[in-house]
């Protein structure tokens, strides 16, 4: 397959038929999907949204086979319980997991600190016997409500305002979908995972050199600390994001492969203990007894999306905006695989986006928030009817979900 594409300028025309085929196929439900122009960020930290997405789903499905031997690994991760097995997960009922990827050191320091780096939604149906993991761009605008009055930020600063709790309510609000769990994961962890599991084959559709390493053409097996450069590399690719994107599920469908084809207490050990100091997260360890069995199933179907954001400057920043459309489209995905009927989502970003002049994200990318408010400044902004509503009913466990 790969090897059909000898050269980057054939690679380069096959990816970008394989774009137009998706996208032709994706705009049958009504909605925009034109390619945002994407937004580069200078950190290191981008090329992990897919892999943190893998831990977590690792973790989420590695409980319950023979506990005893797990718990005292496993109690370093999940959140203490009182006892009881947490309803939906012993009925075996569709959950998503709002996976955050920071890089604030120690993860017990109130779990806060800084911002996060990556976030990733994830859903379990072992219905379906399906995964999906969707991206959330970490420029995202969204308003957040503080003590101050409302502080307009990227999403990813929701974490330093109120920690993973915050996070969550900010998606929930954003895609008007409910988030049974969280889990942080430190970016220290990713090397481990990887080896972990014995390290990961993937087929490399052009030779390339990156951070010190030869990656040739073909299929080759990598260490974790391999796997890493060879997801990271983008500017030699001739289609950038999009072939980084490839490579990283590459290697994220042979993580879940090698663990799925073990299965063993030794494989579940070894990843528990690889990220015992870098990962945190709310599932209750009374509850990890049923997961294996009840959700492991869902490993058979694993499918990635993309939260496509629009670029937009505010006050001189660099922002990712969600289009109403995008908002809703994202939010059927979501919600069709958590076995939820689809809604109409109206919310902040929503109106933000309609209040909009001339903003329209390729030509003209200035944003203005509502009532002359600032960005990052907390209460700026003097709140009105018609611009914005109460929040009381975003950001919450959705009880009519």
């Amino acid at each position: 397959m790969n090897h059909e594409h000898k050269t980057r300028a054939e690679y380069r025309r096959h990816l970008e038929e394989e774009i137009e085929k998706d996208t032709l196929h994706n705009s049958s439900d009504g909605f925009d999907h034109r390619p945002p122009y994407i937004h580069h960020h200078k950190n290191g930290f981008k090329w992990v949204w897919r892999i943190v997405g893998i831990i977590c789903v690792l973790l989420f499905l590695a409980g319950g086979y023979e506990y005893h031997q797990l718990h005292n690994t496993a109690k370093g991760v999940f959140t203490n319980g009182d006892g009881k097995v947490d309803k939906k997960l012993a009925e075996g009922k569709p959950v998503s997991v709002l996976a955050m990827g920071t890089d604030v050191g120690a993860l017990d320091r109130g779990n806060s600190g800084g911002n996060t780096d990556t976030l990733e939604v994830i859903t379990v149906n072992p219905k379906k016997q399906s995964i999906t993991m969707t991206s959330i761009p970490r420029d995202t605008l969204v308003r957040v409500n503080t003590s101050k009055g409302a502080d307009y930020v990227k999403i990813n600063a929701a974490y330093s305002i109120g920690g993973p709790k915050q996070t969550v309510k900010q998606v929930e609000e954003l895609l008007g979908i409910p988030i049974d769990y969280y889990a942080v994961v430190n970016m220290g962890v990713l090397k481990k995972v990887v080896n972990a599991v014995g390290g990961v084959d993937v087929d490399n559709p052009f030779a390339f050199d990156y951070e010190g390493h030869h990656f040739p053409k073909g299929k080759q097996h990598l260490n974790g600390n391999n796997a890493l450069k060879y997801s990271r590399m983008r500017y030699d690719d001739p289609n950038n994001d999009y072939g980084r994107q490839k490579r990283q599920q590459q290697i994220m469908s042979d993580v879940i492969h090698k663990f799925k084809k073990s299965g063993s207490v030794s494989a579940i050990n070894k990843i528990l203990a690889a990220v015992k100091d870098g990962v945190k997260t709310d599932i209750p360890l009374d509850s990890i007894s049923v997961l294996y069995g009840n959700y492991r199933p869902a490993m058979n179907n694993v499918k990635t999306y993309h939260f496509k954001g629009k670029n937009a400057t505010i006050d001189g920043v660099s922002f990712q905006i969600a289009s109403p459309k995008e908002i809703n489209r994202v939010s059927k995905l979501i919600r069709t695989q958590l076995g939820l009927d689809p809604i109409t989502v109206d919310n902040y970003e929503t109106r933000m986006y309609r209040m909009q002049k001339s903003y329209d994200g390729y030509n003209h990318t200035d944003f203005v928030l509502p009532n002359h408010a600032e960005y990052n400044v907390a209460g700026s902004g003097k709140t009105t009817n018609s611009s914005v509503t109460d929040q009381s009913t975003y950001g919450t466990k959705y009880n009519n979900y």
